[in-house]
């Protein structure tokens, strides 16, 4: 994969995760039961994208520049 695909790979899944955290109901209402487990897996799913991120940051800088 190159790093540019990786990049905009981490940033999707970092959206991605923010979106899914960010949709989990809040603690006493209805549907609260699921509400840890669904910030739980919005959480990783940012963390993978933070490490693609860093993964495509890391191969972009190292990629050879060609005239």
């Amino acid at each position: 994969m190159s790093p540019r695909r990786q990049l905009a790979a981490g940033a999707l899944a970092t959206a991605l995760g923010i979106a899914i955290a960010g949709a989990a109901p809040i603690m006493g209402t209805d549907g609260a039961s699921h509400t840890r487990t669904q910030q739980l897996v919005g959480g990783i799913v940012v963390v993978l994208g933070w490490a693609l991120l860093a993964w495509g940051i890391h191969g972009f800088g190292r990629a050879r520049e060609e005239p």
